[in-house]
C-alpha cells in the first residue's frame, strides 16, 4: 500500500513537473505576483522609499511584480549612471507608469534605448556641454522648487502626472 502511494506519488510529481516546463515554454502573460507589489502597499510609500534609501544605501534593486528595477537616490549616482555608464542604464523596462507619465512619447528620461533616444541624447548633451552648463544649475534647481511646491499644493488631490512632467522637461 506505501508503495502504491509512493509510486503515486512520483508519478504525480513527474507530471507536475513536465506541465511546468511546457507552461514556462508557452510565455504566459499571466497577472504579476503579488509579493513584487506588497513594498507599494506603504501607507506613505515616498517615505517608505526614503527609508529604503537609507537603509540600503543610493542604489538598490526593487521589484515591480515580475520585473526587477534599479533605483538611483543621489545626485551623483544618477549623474554617473546617465554621463559615464548611459550604455548599461540606457535600455529601461516599459512598465505602465512610465508609458502613462510619457504618453507613449519616448523623452530623455523615459524612452527606450533606440536611434531616437540616443540622437535626444546626443542633442541634450552638447547643448549642456557649450557653455550653458553652469548657468542651468540655478534654473534647474528652481524648477525642481517650484515642482516640488506644486506636488504639495496638490497633496490629497488627483494629479494629472503627464501635465507637471512636460512642464517640468520641457522648461
Amino acid at each position: 500500500m506505501v508503495l502504491v502511494g509512493l509510486l503515486l506519488l512520483l508519478t504525480l510529481l513527474a507530471g507536475a513537473r513536465l506541465l511546468w516546463g511546457q507552461w514556462k515554454l508557452r510565455n504566459l502573460h499571466l497577472p504579476p505576483l503579488v509579493p513584487g507589489f506588497l513594498h507599494l502597499l506603504q501607507p506613505n510609500l515616498p517615505i517608505y522609499l526614503l527609508g529604503l534609501t537609507q537603509r540600503l544605501g543610493p542604489i538598490y534593486r526593487l521589484r515591480l511584480g515580475l520585473q526587477d528595477v534599479v533605483v538611483l537616490n543621489s545626485k551623483r549616482t544618477i549623474e554617473e549612471a546617465l554621463v559615464r555608464k548611459w550604455v548599461d542604464f540606457a535600455g529601461r523596462p516599459q512598465i505602465p507608469s512610465y508609458k502613462l507619465a510619457s504618453q507613449h512619447c519616448p523623452d530623455i528620461s523615459l524612452g527606450d534605448y533606440s536611434l531616437f533616444w540616443k540622437a535626444h541624447k546626443k542633442l541634450t548633451r552638447s547643448a549642456l556641454l557649450l557653455g550653458v552648463r553652469s548657468s542651468m544649475e540655478p534654473r534647474v534647481e528652481q524648477l525642481t522648487q517650484e515642482f516640488c511646491e506644486r506636488m504639495r499644493a496638490q497633496a490629497g488631490t488627483p494629479v494629472t502626472i503627464q501635465k507637471e512632467f512636460s512642464v517640468l522637461t520641457c522648461s
